[in-house]
């Protein structure tokens, strides 16, 4: 069998060329692409987003605090697993409204210097140099308006490092394997949905390459990351790391899951929402089915009810 570090790198080789292949495929089809198979294509991603969060990985987290418990002499039973995992939710939203509000400042100042420079216009030649001081700073705007378009694929990255780091931190090739299954098919309906925007926003391919470039490399960084993770800490304090990255990487899951795929995808009725939910039910029993096959479940040992 494949030793897990070549399982990993094999993920981080998969990883780059699926989601290259998929960003750039909108800039090779143009306007041809079905609208309809990409919006089932969403749904399928959001049902195994379900199913790794909820059947894999907030169990590994359970698991996880319970080590680190014992690690530590901490005796309470509060769920400070469950409690990380918000946190890493909370970091995640929090990023990501933060560079929107960027973006959305940049466009308002950008509204007011279109305006002032209409406005010079309309004075005559005589201001004529003070036009064209406006009309550069202008320029800058927009430049910098470019800026935050990309400060945007930065924050949507940090799902993607969060997601990787989630493969990294993976100890047996069963875990591996079922989070880079459903981190893929993830990472390529994202990066055609980014390709398909900013196809549609008519970027230069100069913008096109370095946006997706952007992306592309995150998920393999933060594989590598949870790698060194592994490799550098001493037994105990890997036990308090692994874990606290583990429910901040979940949180991260959940994030994606319901506010970036599954409620946006609904919103819209470009196919029949049943559709929809018959490809995520489709995407949760694949993670379910493969669940079984690749973990060795063993009978349950109830305790005395008496």
């Amino acid at each position: 069998m494949i030793d897990i570090l070549s399982l990993k790198i094999i993920s981080i080789i998969s990883l780059i060329v699926g989601v290259y292949a998929f960003g750039f495929a909108p800039l090779l089809l143009g306007n041809g692409v079905n609208k309809a198979y990409l919006s089932l294509m969403s749904s399928l991603s959001g049902g195994i987003l379900v199913g790794t969060t909820f059947i894999h990985l907030i169990p590994e987290v359970t698991e996880s605090a319970n080590k680190f418990r014992c690690q530590i002499g901490w005796t309470s039973s509060y769920p400070v697993g469950e409690l990380l995992v918000c946190v890493g939710f909370i970091l995640v939203v929090l990023v990501e409204k933060c560079s929107e509000e960027y973006e959305h400042s940049l466009n308002h100042h950008h509204h007011v210097i279109l305006s002032h420079e209409d406005d010079e216009e309309d004075l005559g030649n005589h201001e004529h140099a003070d036009h064209d001081h406006v009309g550069h700073f202008s320029s800058l705007l927009e430049e910098k308006h470019g800026l935050g378009a990309y400060i945007l694929v930065l924050a949507l990255s940090l799902h993607s490092i969060l997601e990787g780091v989630a493969i990294g931190l993976a100890e047996t090739h069963q875990a591996t394997l079922t989070l880079f299954i459903s981190v893929i098919v993830h990472e390529v309906c994202l990066a055609f949905a980014l390709g398909l925007k900013l196809y549609q926003d008519d970027k230069s391919l100069k913008q096109f390459c370095i946006a997706l470039s952007i992306f592309v490399i995150s998920c393999p960084v933060g594989i590598a990351l949870g790698m060194i993770i592994l490799n550098i800490f001493t037994e105990g304090t890997l036990v308090v790391v692994v874990f606290v990255m583990k429910a901040l990487a979940t949180g991260t899951f959940l994030q994606v899951t319901f506010l970036e795929i599954i409620t946006p995808e609904f919103r819209h009725r470009d196919v029949n929402q049943v559709a929809k939910v018959g490809a995520m039910a489709l995407g949760l029993a694949l993670i379910a089915a493969l669940m079984q096959i690749m973990h060795n479940f063993g009978p349950l040992h109830c305790p005395d009810l008496l």
